[in-house]
């Protein structure tokens, strides 16, 4: 089981920029992975779903990036998010426990990033649960503290 970080970054122009700055603080071609789209999609599509996601008003050029890195060590998981900063990621996710031959497929990555979204949604403060009835069972009460 591997450790990663996925950055999300505005544009597929800077990914010879991150492979080089990455290949420079020392990890192999092995230890990142660079998904390019290879499938065109119009400059108003890309620009309106990027909008909507990230609450970001820019226009975007050509389609977003997205590279994975496998962290081995603490001070790695330092150089990859200071390469990230430097390259204007625009999100960041760090990963444990995830086979890394798994982690390249974008779609693989894709549906992580949304099981993990929906986790963080906040969790019912209280659960109350009933003696057998007729009716419901377990009582949930959203938004009250």
């Amino acid at each position: 089981m591997a450790t990663i970080i996925t950055g999300l970054f505005q544009s597929q122009s800077q990914s010879r920029r991150i492979s080089e700055d990455l290949e420079n603080a020392g990890f192999a071609q092995d230890d990142f992975i660079i998904y390019l789209q290879d499938r065109e999609v119009s400059k108003e599509v890309k620009t309106s779903v990027w909008q909507s996601f990230f609450k970001d008003n820019r226009t975007l050029e050509d389609e977003s990036l997205v590279v994975t890195v496998r962290v081995r060590d603490p001070e790695a998981r330092e150089q990859i998010m200071k390469i990230f900063t430097a390259n204007s990621a625009v999100h960041t996710n760090y990963f444990e426990n995830i086979k890394f031959r798994d982690a390249m497929s974008l779609q693989f990555l894709k549906r992580i990033v949304a099981l993990r979204a929906k986790s963080q949604i906040s969790s019912p403060r209280e659960v109350r649960h009933h003696g057998q009835s007729g009716g419901m069972s377990s009582e949930i009460t959203f938004g009250k503290s």
